[in-house]
This record gives C-alpha cells, sequence and structure tokens, in this order.
C-alpha cells in the first residue's frame, strides 16, 4: 500500500480506462429518477458557482469536465498535495501494536504534504424553498425527497436529541414514516429520513426518501407532511421512545463489533480529536432524554415551511399532474 502511494506509475491506458468507465457510470444515471433528484437536491443546498470545490455538477458538466481531464494534471495534483502529514491509521483485528507503528513510521513518516491541510466546509445558507418535479420516462419507480437544512454541528446540545427523534421519525422500519407509508398505507416500497450534522461546520440537514410507484408520489407527499404534522402536534410517547433508544443501542453495539466500521470511527476521533469518551457521553445523552425533550427539539429544529421537495418518476403515464 505505502508503495502505491508514494511510487504510482500512472499507466496512460488504466487512466483512459477509468475515464471511459467513469463517463460511462455517470451517463447511466441520467435517467435514474433517484440520480435525478439527488443531484437535484444537492444542487439545491450546495448553491456554490462552478469554481467552488463545493459545486455539484449536472451530468453533462460531469461528463465534460471527464473529458477534458488530462492525466498530466492527475500526475500534477499528486505531486502538489499527496503527503501524509496529516494522515490517521486506524487498524482493527489481531496484530502487535508496536509493529504496526513501527511500519507505520518507516514506510510513510518521511512522506510530507508538499501544502498545508485546511478543510472544505459546508456552510448553512437559508434556501429558497422549492418543489420540483422532473420528469423520468419509462421507469417504473419513481424517488421522493424531502430535505431541510439547518445551523447546527455536532456540537450543539440538542444534536444527540435531534438524533434519537430522527430515529423515531423515519430511521428504521419501528418508525412513524415506515409504519404509516409502507405497512398502513402501502404506498411505497421503502421510506426512511435521515438526520446529519457536521462535524465542523454549523450545518446540518433532515431529509426523508421513498420509492414508490410514480401514482402513489403525491400521497407519499400527503402522508409524511400529515405525520411530521403529528409529532409537532403531539410529540413522541414513552413507549416508542423506549422501542427507539433500544432499536439505537443495539445497532451502536453491532457496529462496534464490525472491524470496518470501528476501524472507520477510530479514524475520525483521531482526526477530529476525539476519544471513545465521547460515543459514551452521545450515548448517555440519547438513553437519558425523555419524551417531552425529543419533541422540544424536533418542533425547534424541524420547520415544514422550510421543506423542499424533489420528485422523479415517470408521471406523465401515471396520470399525475405536477
Amino acid at each position: 500500500m505505502a508503495e502505491i502511494l508514494r511510487q504510482p506509475s500512472f499507466p496512460e491506458n488504466e487512466f483512459e480506462q477509468i475515464r471511459q468507465s467513469t463517463i460511462a457510470d455517470i451517463e447511466a444515471t441520467r435517467s435514474e429518477p433517484e440520480s435525478i433528484v439527488g443531484t437535484a437536491m444537492e444542487r439545491h443546498l450546495a448553491p456554490y458557482p462552478p469554481t467552488d470545490p463545493r459545486y455539484v455538477p449536472t451530468v453533462d458538466e460531469s461528463i465534460d469536465r471527464m473529458k477534458k481531464v488530462k492525466l498530466s494534471e492527475a500526475k500534477q495534483f499528486y505531486s502538489g498535495f499527496y503527503g501524509a502529514s496529516n494522515a490517521e491509521l486506524s487498524v482493527v483485528g489481531d496484530f502487535d501494536p508496536e509493529e504496526i507503528r513501527k511500519l507505520a513510521e518507516e514506510l510513510l513518516g518521511s512522506w510530507k504534504s508538499p501544502k498545508p491541510y485546511a478543510v472544505v466546509k459546508n456552510e448553512w445558507k437559508k434556501l429558497d424553498v422549492v418543489n420540483n418535479t422532473f420528469e423520468a420516462p419509462d421507469k417504473t419507480n419513481a424517488t421522493f425527497y424531502g430535505v431541510t437544512a439547518v445551523s447546527m454541528d455536532q456540537q450543539d446540545p440538542d444534536y444527540p436529541l435531534m438524533y434519537m427523534a430522527n430515529q423515531l421519525v423515519g430511521q428504521d422500519q419501528q418508525s412513524r414514516l415506515w409504519k404509516r407509508i409502507r405497512e398502513k398505507d402501502g404506498l411505497s416500497y421503502g421510506v426512511y429520513s435521515y438526520f446529519s450534522a457536521g462535524q465542523r461546520e454549523k450545518r446540518a440537514t433532515f431529509t426523508v426518501v421513498a420509492i414508490a410507484n410514480p401514482g402513489n408520489v403525491p400521497k407519499v407527499e400527503a402522508a409524511f407532511k400529515e405525520e411530521v404534522a403529528r409529532v409537532l402536534k403531539d410529540g413522541f410517547d414513552a413507549a416508542e421512545v423506549a422501542t427507539g433508544k433500544a432499536a439505537y443501542m443495539q445497532e451502536r453495539q453491532i457496529q462496534r463489533a464490525r472491524d470496518t466500521s470501528l476501524a472507520t470511527l477510530l479514524a475520525s476521533q483521531a482526526e477530529l480529536g476525539r476519544t471513545m469518551q465521547r460515543e459514551i457521553d452521545l450515548e448517555k445523552r440519547i438513553v437519558d432524554a425523555t419524551p417531552e425533550q425529543l419533541t422540544a427539539a424536533f418542533r425547534k429544529w424541524v420547520d415544514p415551511a422550510t421543506l423542499s421537495y424533489f420528485k422523479a418518476g415517470d408521471f406523465k403515464k401515471a396520470g399525475v399532474t405536477k
């Protein structure tokens, strides 16, 4: 691994194979509902100019960029940026830690980064609310997205509360959205919500995604809005909170039992200057949270008036009007 990192050969034929394969992969997403709405949503959340590294290109722009990139530019980027000065190494398994430390120092210790490291942060901005529908002809399934962005990072006292509130709303098959939209109404093949907050920047998103028959998408949207309104009006009850906490703790234990997940967590902690104490504190905040606290956090951070919607599918064939 160290040899490949420090002495890459950059073969011309492989560069061209990667280029063509990447272009084909991008082209394949052009008519897929999930890719269409995913790109539209990301472009909405990241309103930056094309010269900004946070800019989200369209399919045509991505293909054009890939066609124009040169092998010499890839080599130049490697020479200008690659190095181990700001690297973290996380290893999980049956091994001698001292041997790994010694080997890492021998192989990577002298590999200095040519330029200083800086984080490119995603900034929170107040966004216009949109409700966009895209046609995806001849596709059996449609994709529905709803999203709102708020000014929160993972250091915010409300982060653990919003994390658990999302668990109750739509994180798994015990959640309100699943029980209402998938099981009770039978409107979608799958429906979930996600809450993600920045590690270093005050920017978080609450997102819902559903896969459904194109003709059912308006009903999915209406049911989602009704369930969010019900949470805001009535709050969470003790029974669902207890079920949600149990599912959360079980999933956390399963994740830490996976070598890959644990290695990823340890590397992230090393980068951010954290320890496992942070995980202990996060879990305690969630386990100790009351239904009233979870309800208050959800009411504070999720405003239905700020949600934007993105839908893609063969709505014309399904007779759905925009």
